[in-house]
């Protein structure tokens, strides 16, 4: 916890939540669920002496603007000779033909990561020139930057926000091809990998435009700021470089993680995800994890190194019959990158190990990190130590089911297993490991070390809990999978599948089908009805019971949804089994629960009443729906204006039988209904295309900021459907539909405008004066036309009246 979570994280949150869901609500087993809070480690000590640094400078430096640029850059100077020196060294480095692939792999991921960060570095040099142009020269240099960004862009000069609007566009744009280019590469084909080299650097480029578009928008407010806001984290690592020693209170080191504790917290509540069973932090297991080294040294299977270190021996552990690295089984020696992967940013000296795949299981502190006494002197919990020790403490000597990332199955992991068999004596400490796949973004693994993120909060912004969730059910659990704008919308698109079913469901079961004839009037198709229902729940059973397949789940749900659609869609005489639907849909709605996808699964006590319950606003939400089916049916039809005020006078008793009293959804519904009774009476003077645009306006507007949803009937004869849903969703969906088409009447304008122009370019293609080629040879009741006739006639004005029979070639103009 040193710093947001992102939706890397939430992969691994929302999959472990979704498989405890699985074992506990649908299996039935007992589960106690651990989490442990890693509250002091290498990458919290770098980032709370950094900010507290940082804020001791700013607070320093406030209106120092040249002091602060001075810092600036050179913090920036140094970064940019590390990165160089880091491509250099890894264009240098050529494998052995005989390499391992894994090795190969991991070779290639370091030089896509380290062009990443070039990149990423290059648009903060780029924004910090972008600052220093505007402190040196003022509103006037501002002026001339966005001219240059808008010519480099391909625009033509307009304002900032239309040009960052145009830049974000062009990105989704460009983003979405490289998404495809990346899913349909193939190495081989020289001619795709080039077409994907060309795209990402076109991404680099936008990305560079928009960074100069922010930084100068930014600056313009205040340089100082700005230089803060772009470089502060180059600017942090100088300083920590320089003053990180000093550092030494350990409330700076408690205070920033029980900061981002809490952030996470709050994040795996809006996620949906259930509390743990138990949290435990690692500083409040010190002395626990003191007597946990302790007793491994004691045992000769650890041993104190020259700085006061203590690590465990591998060879001496493989010496009485363990095996290391079980999860990711290796013969020879750690790689250098997993070795500073285990130990961390702030490891002490390799060369007092014996081997080097030894790891440490306490490490001495150095001036500027948070120290404990102890036996070997003062210093701190090494990283895999903490989670042996709480476990244990919780669980026991040996554990059922531990989970992470599939990233930690080596250091981390695998390290785990070593201390803890050393520590307890035997060979088995987990029974089954969980790892998740990890969350790629633009074919990298999402990471804060590489800055590819979107934390949580960002994708909340943009996204409900539901469809982040059901984006992951619809994955693998655990394997790879891409965060992107068509996994998103598949998302979407399932929910609202889902969500517009329930609905249906709903408003079939409010009908009056009591007054029909019940049971299977439809034999064949109802018993089909629900030997569908009989297979999908064989499905989901098997899906859960195979390795958790959620993707088969979802679809064995949704494929039973769209059945149901088509055995409702069914035209008269056709008549729906009605209890059977239901059971069909509180099936899936179980299911649904039992992933976290549907609330319920995890309330407390009894259910209270809601004020949102169909139940309550069944009345009123009938009435206002048959008022406004019956003034929109007479509208269109371009009925009698009496005929609408009738059914005004109609509904005005069931207006007042509704009175609003309270803040219920019954009673916004009743004000609802009474405002558009009186809006239709006072739109009825201005004929049928105001009343139509009233019925318009309370569906999409009225309603929807209430968490109705109107749904017009699609067959004369049928009523409209009224659905309870979330009113933001609603609103974000009427706005999406309202861009839509704005957006589709801007291109249509836009494509008559570029075809007129065609045909006045046709029309005086070769002429020197445009007059003479469009001139008919045609008398008016005044004469000849003139050459302002013509030009106004150009400029799409109406012709002027002629007198006779056009001729062919005014004719030919006007076409």
């Amino acid at each position: 916890v040193y710093d947001a979570c992102h939706m890397g994280h939430a992969r691994a949150y929302l999959t472990f939540d979704i498989l405890r869901r699985i074992i506990e609500d649908y299996f039935r087993y007992e589960v106690l669920y651990q989490i442990n809070i890693t509250d002091i480690d290498d990458k919290i000590i770098l980032r709370a002496r950094r900010n507290k640094l940082l804020a001791d400078f700013k607070a320093e430096h406030a209106a120092d603007y040249a002091a602060v640029e001075s810092a600036v850059g050179a913090s920036l100077d140094a970064k940019g000779q590390k990165l160089d020196k880091k491509m250099a060294a890894l264009a240098a480095t050529e494998l052995p033909a005989d390499a391992p692939s894994r090795e190969r792999e991991m070779h290639e991921t370091e030089k896509a990561a380290a062009a990443l960060k070039k990149r990423q570095f290059d648009d903060i040099a780029a924004s910090v020139a972008t600052i220093r142009e505007v402190a040196a020269g003022g509103g006037g240099a501002a002026s001339s930057i966005l001219e240059a960004v808008c010519s480099d862009a391909g625009v033509a000069s307009t304002s900032a926000a239309a040009l960052e609007r145009e830049l974000v566009e062009q990105t989704v744009a460009l983003n979405e091809e490289l998404e495809a280019a990346r899913d349909a590469l193939d190495k081989s084909d020289a001619a795709k990998a080039k077409r994907l080299a060309e795209l990402t650097q076109q991404a680099a480029r936008l990305g560079s435009l928009l960074a100069r578009l922010k930084a100068l928008a930014a600056a313009s407010e205040s340089p100082i700021e700005a230089l803060f806001r772009f470089a502060g984290s180059e600017l942090g690592e100088t300083l920590d470089a320089e003053k990180g020693s000093t550092v030494t209170d350990h409330q700076i080191f408690n205070a920033h993680a029980r900061f981002w504790e809490k952030a996470y917290l709050d994040d795996m509540a809006a996620l949906g995800v259930k509390d743990p069973d138990v949290m435990t932090r690692v500083t409040e297991y010190v002395p626990q994890i003191i007597e946990f080294v302790q007793k491994i040294v004691d045992k000769g299977l650890a041993y104190k190194g020259g700085s006061g270190s203590v690590y465990l021996d591998i060879d001496a552990f493989k010496t009485q019959g363990h095996h290391y690295r079980k999860l990711s089984p290796f013969s020879g020696d750690t790689s250098a990158a997993d070795m500073a992967e285990g130990e961390g940013e702030l490891a002490g000296e390799a060369a007092e190990k014996k081997n080097p795949n030894d790891f440490a299981l306490w490490k001495s502190s150095k001036p500027g990190e948070p120290a404990w006494p102890s036996p070997w002197g003062t210093g701190r919990p090494g990283w895999h130590i903490e989670c042996s020790v709480v476990a244990g403490d919780i669980l026991g000597a040996n554990m059922d089911i531990h989970a992470g990332g599939s990233d930690l199955k080596f250091p981390h992991h695998d390290n785990e297993l070593a201390q803890s068999e050393a520590y307890y004596g035997h060979h088995q400490w987990v029974n089954y490991f969980f790892h998740a796949g990890h969350l790629h973004i633009k074919g990298l693994k999402m990471s804060k070390s590489l800055k590819n993120f979107i934390t949580i909060r960002q994708a909340l912004q943009e996204h409900s809990a539901r469809q982040i969730r059901l984006m992951f059910l619809m994955q693998p659990w655990d394997r790879p999978m891409n965060f992107s704008d068509q996994t998103v919308g598949a998302a979407k698109s399932k929910e609202a599948q889902f969500k517009n079913f329930f609905g249906t469901v709903k408003a079939l079961i409010r009908s009056k089908w009591l007054d029909e004839e019940v049971g299977w009037r439809s034999r064949e198709e109802d018993r089909a009805l629900y030997d569908q229902i009989a297979d999908c729940q064989s499905k989901c059973h098997h899906g859960f019971c195979d390795n958790f397949n959620t993707p088969q789940v979802v679809d064995a749900l949704s494929s039973l949804v769209t059945y149901c659609n088509n055995y409702l869609s069914r035209p008269p005489p056709a008549a729906p089994a009605v209890y059977l639907v239901q059971k069909a849909a509180v099936y899936i709605t179980q299911i649904l629960k039992v992933v976290g996808v549907a609330e319920g699964a995890d309330d407390i006590g009894f259910p209270v009443s809601s004020a949102g319950s169909e139940a309550e606003v069944e009345g009123p939400l009938d009435a206002l729906t048959e008022f406004r089916d019956a003034v929109r049916s007479i509208a269109r039809k371009k009925g009698p204006v009496e005929e609408i005020l009738g059914a005004c006078d109609a509904v005005a008793d069931k207006v007042q039988a509704s009175a609003p009293a309270a803040a219920r959804l019954s009673d916004q519904v009743a004000k609802v209904l009474a405002d558009f009774a009186g809006a239709i009476r006072a739109a009825a003077a201005g004929g049928h295309g105001a009343v139509l645009t009233a019925c318009d306006h309370v569906r999409d507007d009225a309603l929807t900021a209430i968490g109705v949803r109107l749904e017009d009937a699609t067959r004369e004869g049928q009523s409209s459907t009224w659905k309870l849903d979330d009113p933001e969703t609603l609103m974000k969906e009427v706005a999406a539909r309202r861009a839509e088409a704005e957006e589709r009447a801007k291109q249509a304008k836009a494509k008559a405008a570029a075809k007129l122009q065609q045909e006045v370019d046709k029309l005086t293609a070769g002429s020197a004066d445009p007059f003479e080629t469009l001139k008919p040879d045609l008398q008016l009741e005044g004469g000849a036309l003139s050459q302002a006739d013509v030009e106004a006639w150009v400029g799409m004005q109406p012709p002027p009246k002629a007198k006779g029979k056009p001729t062919p070639e005014w004719l030919q103009a006007s076409r």
